[in-house]
């Protein structure tokens, strides 16, 4: 991408925060509407961090007002059906501080998964350094360097469930590096207390107390709340340090006023709305502003701010000190209406979750045993999260799509990486990852046209794919129907051409389409045929210019 089209893109994403503004609703409506719609280097694919972040400072997400202001309040925007506001003209999330296209952009191979994106080294053996120490929280952990110099941070497995929060955390943290999310590198170790030596100035802040400088037996009392091995040695998760500055984590609506590159409000964030649908799929119950970390990242001497995701040692079976509890993705932690039922009921009515089958076993602690009546659209995390609850389907048919790229292949290859030792537990692991995977792509491909990739050649010829047909999820249907009109790329209006229509995705351009630089041409994309779902009635726009040897797409409206 160009610089001009760098410094653009920021100054467009500036209009749009400024539009939010009503002081400012009417200058900034007025300087859209002076500008063309599409631009010559539309879609673009990196969201650029042009401006300096320098002056980001840290400050953590308060655990508790969290918990109360989602539990309780609606914080972010009250219109809960407004279109994603930072994806570019196709409906695509780019390139950026936020994400990375991998899973459906590109073929991703097994071995590449069950690297995440690291160079599979896991913590050198040897004599580790402890540095600070975790007393507070749920889980306790270490800071600790390496015999190499490399920084990590240490968790561990609670007693009598070995593999459960270790494995668990290092399976996710794989197949959310796929979809697209910027996360730590995770790796199963063992230590030895022997290899721990103190640091002289480590600090412990111990429950209730304040910070101390930390001495051999707060290493003792901290193992003693985790899974010890026979011969005395601790399985570990080992999380890389992430490079950086840490300034504490984001929240899942607004923007990080300090940070002026942060312009779209998260909760209209394609990437943090289909979050939720990626969580549902890893029941990840705790997808929460405390499990995520901004970094301020210098490079070439421009300061801007990394986002990552981390934490999972609450998802799938594991609760990461015990196993799933049985209600956990199926209510949020306080349910007025499942609370008034209970009275009502007298003690005798019984919520559904509590006749669900479940497998358990220590390795991978507690996983639903069947997933054929699964309904995505029913999962809860713990807590409501404003991202997740202004989800549209066009935002789950995106998240779907990354889905259904994930292979069983990659699946096999990223709970390969959690060494759980425990074949069993695994295949179970692996079953349910493949049948909620599926139950996805049931769920949302066909909720809404389906209709992608559409491509004009120099033959006029316009060919497209059925994402749920190609899934085998819906059958195709009787026909498409496409309506071509010239569009004015300035005012946005649309004259039409005519109609074509035929039996599958490729259809005639009607005759003697121009091609004339400057020409827009839009085609409105729909299904037909009696059997034909309502939803794919509603056409995909796709907008075209002319190009030297045929047509470039430029943009794609699947939902207003």
């Amino acid at each position: 991408m160009s610089n001009r089209a760098v410094l653009r893109f920021a100054r467009r994403s500036l209009a749009v925060a400024a539009a939010l503004v009503s002081s400012a609703a009417l200058v900034s409506a007025t300087r859209l509407a002076d500008s063309p719609h599409f631009y010559g280097d539309d879609p673009l694919w990196e969201e650029a961090s042009t401006q300096d972040a320098s002056g980001v400072r840290a400050g953590a997400v308060s655990l508790n007002w969290d918990l109360v202001e989602n539990l309780f309040g609606k914080p972010g925007d009250p219109d809960l059906d407004r279109r994603a506001m930072n994806i570019n003209t196709v409906g695509e999330v780019p390139d950026g501080p936020w994400f990375t296209n991998r899973a459906g952009a590109r073929p991703l191979t097994p071995d590449e998964v069950a690297r995440g994106g690291g160079d599979g080294l896991g913590p050198a053996p040897g004599r580790w350094t402890i540095v600070s120490a975790k007393s507070d929280g749920i889980t306790p952990g270490f800071t600790v360097r390496d015999a190499r110099g490399v920084a990590w941070f240490i968790k561990f497995d609670p007693p009598g469930w070995r593999g459960m929060a270790t494995g668990t955390e290092t399976v996710v943290s794989r197949l959310f590096w796929a979809l697209g999310y910027h996360v730590p590198e995770y790796y199963v170790a063992n230590l030895r207390v022997d290899d721990l030596v103190i640091e002289p100035g480590a600090q412990i802040s111990p429950p209730g107390a304040e910070p101390r400088e930390m001495q051999r037996r707060d290493i003792e009392w901290l193992l003693e709340r985790a899974d010890r091995d026979a011969d005395g040695s601790y399985r570990v998760s080992a999380s890389k340090m992430l490079p950086g500055r840490p300034l504490g984590g984001f929240r899942f609506y607004s923007t990080r006023p300090d940070d002026p590159n942060d312009v779209f409000p998260h909760e209209h964030r394609r990437e943090l709305r289909g979050y939720g649908t990626f969580a549902a799929w890893l029941n990840h119950v705790d997808a929460k502003s405390a499990n995520t970390l901004d970094t301020l990242i210098v490079e070439d001497g421009h300061a801007f701010v990394q986002h990552y995701l981390l934490d999972f040692g609450s998802t799938l079976g594991s609760a990461a000190v015990m196993p799933r509890e049985y209600w956990e993705g199926h209510e949020y932690l306080v349910e007025p209406k499942e609370i008034g039922k209970g009275i009502l009921g007298l003690g005798f009515y019984r919520r559904p979750w509590r006749t669900n089958r479940v497998y358990e076993a220590p390795a991978v602690g507690r996983i639903p045993a069947d997933h054929t009546h699964w309904d995505p659209e029913l999962w809860k995390p713990r807590v409501p999260n404003p991202a997740f609850l202004r989800a549209r389907l066009d935002d789950k048919f995106w998240a779907a799509r990354k889905v259904a790229a994930i292979s069983d292949d990659v699946i096999r290859a990223a709970v390969a990486t959690g060494q759980f030792g425990d074949p069993d537990a695994e295949a179970a692991l692996i079953r349910m990852l493949i049948e909620r995977r599926d139950a996805i792509v049931r769920r949302y491909l066909p909720a809404i046209n389906p209709v992608v990739n559409p491509a004009l050649d120099d033959a006029g010829v316009l060919r497209f794919e059925n994402a749920a047909s190609g899934a085998g999820v819906a059958p195709e249907p009787k026909g498409y129907r496409a309506e071509w009109s010239w569009f004015d790329n300035q005012t946005g209006e649309t004259r039409p051409i005519g109609s074509t229509s035929g039996s599958g995705p490729h259809l005639p351009a009607p005759a003697h389409l121009s091609r004339a630089p400057g020409d827009f041409v839009c085609v409105a994309i729909s299904a037909v045929g009696e059997e034909t779902h309502a939803a794919w009635e509603r056409p995909v726009v796709a907008y075209f210019r002319p190009r030297a040897n045929g047509w470039r797409l430029v943009g794609e409206d699947r939902l207003p």
